[in-house]
């Protein structure tokens, strides 16, 4: 643990480097924060804090700025937590309620609402279709031997796919199967699915059921990039951290990178969360920090959400606005079940 002044003088390097992105002197910290102590006796402090890996000092004669060790402890113990006020609840409120109807688009809502209000770049991931429960079936003629297959998911969650015949089917035979199905499926989840019911269905449903069955098991789960949404990409390039173009090269294929955020994101952990810097695991993401958290259907986790920024990021604001969308995104996602 730190003693008392070298908190303060951690606290004020941490806050002075945040606003500037310039490193932080000790005629600076003595100057602006009146610790009530001289710039030489910040300097000495300074120099410890630098040598037990709380600081790091980028150039011989320059000041220094935080290591990642230094923004967790900063995060863990120093920092001063930021609420979210009801104007700002009424505001991300208004906004996610003109898509209450649709899943997809309330989570895309959630992703570009955090990302406008973080002025970072913000990640959704969407609940895996295993966890959503079959509401409805419909089979639809659309011409002679194609099909329109309408599944609606809880919550809220609409597929279409068009399924091509081996034989003509009519209005009445299609609408027959559809009831058949909806007996068959509703109530239950993708992940119940398993070889025993997929055998019925192909038995008692024929043709129809056989194509359900090749619809269900390859044409839905299968497709993870529609999993993963995500919003505000060009604020990180604001950062003056992300200048050089190679660096922020690596970053923007990280952030494309699918697979990676369903990796780092999905995980069962209620609360927000921060990882800083190399406690990240991929290197295209080590000069960042993620702010994240989990959402949830009714008290049960579904999928996650965050923001990705540089290891100089406001901390306290990030989690208040995660914290925000998150819980936002959970009221209305239950409302709806």
């Amino acid at each position: 643990m730190l003693d008392d002044r070298k908190s303060q003088v951690l606290r004020a390097v941490i806050e002075d480097y945040i606003e500037t992105a310039e490193p932080v002197g000790s005629r600076t910290i003595a100057r602006k924060h009146r610790l009530g102590v001289s710039p030489a006796t910040i300097r000495n402090e300074m120099a410890d804090l630098e040598e037990t890996g709380y600081l790091e000092q980028p150039h011989v004669s320059a000041g220094r700025i935080p290591s990642d060790k230094g923004y967790r402890f900063y995060v863990d113990t120093l920092m001063e937590p930021v609420q979210y006020t009801v104007e700002q609840y009424r505001q991300v409120y208004d906004e996610m309620i003109k898509h209450y109807r649709e899943m997809e688009r309330l989570i895309q809502e959630a992703g570009r609402l955090l990302a406008s209000m973080t002025k970072s770049a913000a990640i959704v991931v969407a609940p895996p279709i295993e966890q959503l429960t079959f509401q409805h079936v419909q089979l639809l003629p659309v011409d002679e031997r194609d099909v329109l297959v309408v599944l609606i998911l809880s919550p809220n969650v609409v597929k279409n796919k068009i399924i091509r015949t081996e034989r003509a089917f009519d209005s009445a035979e299609l609408a027959l199967l559809s009831a058949g199905l909806n007996q068959r499926l509703k109530g239950i989840t993708y992940r119940d699915l398993g070889p025993t019911v997929l055998r019925e269905i192909v038995a008692d449903f024929g043709e129809i059921g056989q194509v359900m069955v090749e619809l269900l098991v390859k044409g839905l789960a299968g497709d993870k990039n529609e999993q993963v949404y995500s919003s505000g990409m060009t604020h990180i390039l604001n950062q003056p951290e992300f200048r050089d173009v190679e660096k922020a090269k690596a970053l923007i294929e990280a952030l494309e990178h699918k697979d990676l955020w369903l990796n780092l994101l999905c995980d069962d952990l209620h609360g927000v969360r921060v990882t800083i810097g190399k406690e990240n695991i991929y290197s295209d993401i080590q000069d960042c920090s993620l702010v994240t958290a989990t959402y949830h259907v009714g008290g049960h986790v579904v999928g996650s959400l965050g923001v990705i920024g540089p290891t100089r990021m406001e901390y306290a604001r990030m989690l208040a606005m995660v914290e925000l969308i998150a819980s936002t995104l959970s009221e209305l996602l239950t409302e709806m079940k």
